[in-house]
C-alpha cells in the first residue's frame, strides 16, 4: 500500500493488527456509496491506536480511489480563535480533495498549504471551478471577522463538494472532544465556544458524508455527544489488541528496534500489557539502562522502571494526563477518592463506604457528581451507577506511585512485591500452555527467520547450506524489507504469508511458510502456500522469487516430491531458530 498521507506511527510496517476494525470500517466506508453509513465515534484512552487507525483508513481509501473521498483532520489541543480553526479545517479539506482528484501527493504536505487566496488560485489552475468559487464566495467572511458565519458555510464543504462532483465523502475528525474546549468565539480567546460540537447536529446526519470521529477523553466526548448530538452517533469502543496481534506487534517492534526477545518474554509482555499498544511500545523502547527483554526478570525490572520512575515514558504520559484531568475537575477530594477506589479496584465501592472512610461531608447527590466527573475523565470505571478503580494494572501502579500515603514504601516494597506475584502467576499460566503446542512457537520461529534474513544470511554462506532445492545461482541478498504480511483488508481471497524478503536490485526475493509444530508439512499445505505466494507476487509486483518452507518437524515424502517439482525450497534445520 502506498502511503499518501504521512502516518504519525512512522515506519508504516509498525502498524499492527486491528484486522477486525479495519475490515469493519472499510466496509462502513464502502457503504457510504449507498448512503447508509451512520456517523460513528471511536472511543478509547490515549495512545491506543485511534490516530493510526484513522490515518491507515485514509490511506487505504485514498489508494482504492473508487469514489469515496477521504478527509482527515485533527483538532489540536491548543487555544484557537474560531476563524483560524475554520480556515485550517477548510484549507485541509481543499488540499486533500485536490490531492485525491489529481493524485498529486504534494497537496497532502501541510507545509505546502498556503492561504485562502493561494488555495483559490490552485483550485482554479487545477480546474476545480466549484472549489474556486466556494473559496472566493466565503473568503471575505473570514477577512471581515465573521468567523461563525464562515464556519457555518465551510463546515458543509466536504459534503457539498463531493456531491457536486458526483461522489461521496468520509470525514475523519481526530480528537473531536477538543472542539468544545479549545475553540473561542473571539480573537482574544476569552469566550470559549463550549457548545460548538452542536453545530454538527444536522451536518453529521447526512449519509453522503458521514463523520468518523475519535476521542481520547472518552467521558468528555460521550458527554458532548449525548448532550449536544443526541442520537446522531453510533459509539464504538476501541479495545486493546487481541493476543495474537499483541504478539505480532511485539515481534515487529523487536525487529525494527533490534531488541532481542524470547518466546517466553513475548508471552509475558503480551499478558502484562493486556494488548495495550502504548504499553508494548513503551516497554520495548524503554530508556531503562539495564533493559533486558530476553528474561522474565529483565522484563519485570523494565516495567518497574517505566511505572515507578517519574521520567519514564509510561509514568510521564499518565501523569500528564492525570494532571490535566484533575485540574479540569478542580476538586480537593478527587485524588483521595481515586486512590481509595484504586486500592480496592477488585470491587465496587458504595457511596456510604467512601463517605465514611474519607470523612466526606457531602450529600449523595454531591458525591455522585464527583463520581461522574472522574468517570468522564476516564480515571474510574462505572457500571449501572456503581464505581470502582480502573482495571489496568499498570495505570494502578502509576497512580499509587504518586498519590499513596507512603510513596517510599510503595515504590520500594509494595509495587515490586505486587509485580513479582503478578509475574509468577503469568509464568505459571505460560508453563501450562508451553511445550510443543505453545501458541507462540510459530510466531517465534517467524521472528527468528526474519531476524536471520535481515542480519545474518547474506553475510555467511552457512545459511545456504541449511536449505534444499535452491536455484543454482541463488545467493541471499541484502533485502530492502523483510516482514510477514497479510492480504489487504477485504481482499479476496484472504491470505497470510509468514515471510516476505524483497531483494534489492536483481537478486531473488524470498517468500516463506514457517511451521514450528509436531506435525509434518503436507502436500495440501504446500499447494495452498503456492497459491498464496502467487497472489502476493501479483500484489507486491515481485517477479523473481524463491518460495521456501521451514518445517521443524520435517515433510511427508510426497510433499518433498511436490516441492521438488514446483521449484520450492525447503528446510527443517533448527539452526535457523538459534538465538542471536
Amino acid at each position: 500500500m502506498k502511503v499518501w498521507l504521512k502516518e504519525r506511527i512512522g515506519n508504516p510496517e509498525l502498524f499492527t493488527g486491528r484486522k477486525k476494525e479495519l475490515a469493519y470500517f472499510l466496509n462502513w466506508i464502502g457503504r457510504t456509496k449507498q448512503e447508509i453509513s451512520q456517523s460513528t465515534a471511536i472511543l478509547s484512552r490515549r495512545k491506543t491506536g485511534k490516530t493510526a487507525l484513522l490515518q491507515r483508513l485514509f490511506n487505504i481509501t485514498f489508494e482504492k480511489n473508487d469514489g469515496v473521498v477521504p478527509f482527515y483532520f485533527e483538532i489540536r489541543e491548543a487555544d484557537q480563535w474560531l476563524g483560524d480553526f475554520a480556515t485550517n479545517f477548510f484549507l485541509s479539506f481543499v488540499y486533500q480533495y485536490m490531492a485525491f482528484r489529481t493524485r498529486k501527493p504534494e497537496y497532502l504536505d501541510p507545509s505546502n498549504m498556503g492561504t485562502l487566496r493561494d488555495a483559490s488560485a490552485t483550485a482554479g489552475k487545477e480546474g476545480f471551478k466549484y472549489l474556486h468559487t466556494l473559496i472566493e464566495k466565503n473568503g471575505p467572511l473570514i477577512r471581515e471577522g465573521n468567523a461563525d458565519r464562515f464556519w457555518d458555510a465551510i463546515r458543509e464543504a466536504p459534503r457539498m463538494t463531493a456531491q457536486h462532483y458526483g461522489g461521496v465523502a468520509v470525514q475523519m475528525i481526530d480528537e473531536f472532544q477538543f472542539i468544545n474546549r479549545f475553540i473561542f468565539w473571539d480573537r482574544e480567546k476569552k469566550r470559549r465556544a463550549d457548545n460548538l460540537a452542536g453545530s454538527y447536529l444536522h451536518t453529521c446526519e447526512y449519509k453522503n458524508a458521514p463523520l468518523l470521529v475519535t476521542g481520547s477523553w472518552v467521558g468528555w466526548l460521550m458527554d458532548d455527544l449525548n448532550r449536544l448530538l443526541p442520537g446522531r452517533f453510533h459509539k464504538d469502543p476501541l479495545g486493546n489488541l487481541p493476543e495474537d496481534e499483541s504478539a505480532e506487534m511485539i515481534y515487529k517492534y523487536a525487529l525494527v528496534d533490534r531488541v532481542p526477545v524470547s518466546e517466553e518474554t513475548v508471552w509475558l509482555i503480551a499478558q502484562l500489557t493486556e494488548g495495550n499498544p502504548f504499553y508494548i511500545s513503551a516497554l520495548l523502547r524503554s530508556r531503562y539502562p539495564e533493559r533486558d527483554m530476553t528474561t522474565a526478570r529483565g522484563v519485570r525490572k523494565t516495567l518497574e522502571f517505566e511505572t515507578l520512575n517519574l521520567d519514564a515514558n509510561i509514568n510521564a504520559t499518565w501523569m500528564e494526563y492525570l494532571d490535566s484531568a484533575f485540574s479540569r475537575i478542580n476538586d480537593v477530594h478527587a485524588k483521595d477518592m481515586v486512590l481509595y477506589l484504586s486500592k480496592n479496584r477488585h470491587r465496587y465501592v458504595s457511596r456510604k463506604e467512601l463517605k465514611k472512610v474519607l470523612k466526606l461531608d457531602m450529600t449523595d447527590v454531591e458525591l455522585e457528581k464527583k463520581f461522574r466527573s472522574l468517570h468522564r475523565a476516564d480515571i474510574i470505571e462505572e457500571s449501572y451507577g456503581r464505581y470502582k478503580g480502573v482495571q489496568d494494572n499498570i495505570f494502578d501502579k502509576v497512580f499509587r506511585r504518586s498519590y499513596s500515603d507512603d510513596i517510599d514504601r510503595f515504590v520500594n516494597r509494595e509495587a515490586p512485591d505486587e509485580y513479582k506475584a503478578l509475574f509468577e502467576e503469568i509464568q505459571r499460566r505460560y508453563e501450562r500452555l508451553s511445550g510443543d503446542y505453545s501458541r507462540y512457537k510459530g510466531a517465534f520461529a517467524e521472528f527468528m527467520i526474519i531476524h536471520r534474513l535481515i542480519h545474518d544470511a547474506h553475510r555467511s554462506g552457512l545459511y545456504k547450506s541449511f536449505m534444499n532445492n535452491l536455484p543454482d545461482d541463488f545467493v541471499f541478498a541484502e533485502y530492502e524489507e523483510v516482514r510477514g504480511c497479510h492480504s489487504p483488508p477485504l481482499h479476496e481471497p484472504e491470505f497470510q504469508i509468514d515471510v516476505l524478503a524483497k531483494a534489492k536490485g536483481v537478486g531473488y526475493s524470498l517468500i516463506g511458510e514457517v511451521k514450528n509444530r509436531k506435525r509434518k508439512f503436507s502436500v495440501k499445505e504446500a499447494g495452498e502456500f503456492r497459491k498464496k505466494a502467487g497472489e502476493l507476487m501479483k500484489l507486491e509486483n515481485v517477479d523473481r522469487a524463491v518460495l521456501f518452507v521451514f518445517s521443524v518437524s520435517g515433510f511427508f515424502k510426497n510433499t518433498l516430491v511436490y516441492l521438488e517439482k514446483h521449484g520450492i525450497a525447503w528446510t527443517s534445520d533448527k539452526r535457523w531458530l538459534e538465538k542471536p
